[in-house]
């Protein structure tokens, strides 16, 4: 399978799902919840999401940036990890020790073009939830990013969830 094919049948589950509550139908869409530091969450689009690595070996790459862990092969192909609590809380301290996980992530920069993929530093494990927008909030404020990288935010368990375009997030420069 191509890598625009597996896009195409990732982005075939963002079909949206609906909540009955009585006769009233609210369209709802899923989103996957991801910790990045204590307290912290953002979400992301499903079909961008694609595989979770267990205990992964990340290289270190000398002289990058402090949220750059390193590269992952993963697939044959050499993949950055960034860790996004130093990239969205910079005054957080640089982890100790390796990460459990890392969920890998596919983007486009423009549609039509090849599929690139990027790793995210994960604490624990996600959670998929259904959203729909009566959920719908303002962005925290604990991130000059979120503005630049975000599609929009919802309320989940009392906590403002951004919700990131992947292609926004791994496709710049944080420099």
């Amino acid at each position: 399978m191509s890598d625009q094919e597996a896009l195409q049948e990732m982005t075939s589950t963002l079909a949206l799902g609906e909540s009955r509550n009585g006769t009233e139908h609210r369209k709802t869409a899923p989103a996957r919840i991801v910790a990045f530091a204590s307290g912290h969450h953002l979400a992301l689009p499903l079909h961008t999401t694609l595989e979770i690595v267990e205990n992964p070996d990340i290289f270190p790459v000398p002289g990058a940036a402090p949220h750059a862990r390193g590269l992952l092969l993963w697939q044959d192909k050499w993949i950055p990890v960034i860790d996004l609590a130093r990239l969205l809380l910079p005054q957080t301290a640089p982890a100790a020790e390796p990460p459990k996980y890392i969920l890998v992530l596919a983007f486009q920069r423009v549609p039509g073009q090849p599929l690139e993929y990027g790793a995210l530093v994960l604490p624990a494990l996600p959670e998929t939830v259904f959203v729909d927008d009566s959920m719908a909030c303002e962005l925290p404020n604990d991130s000059p990013l979120w503005p630049a990288i975000s599609l929009s935010c919802f309320s989940y368990r009392d906590e403002a969830i951004p919700i990131v375009d992947t292609g926004r997030l791994l496709g710049r420069s944080y420099e």
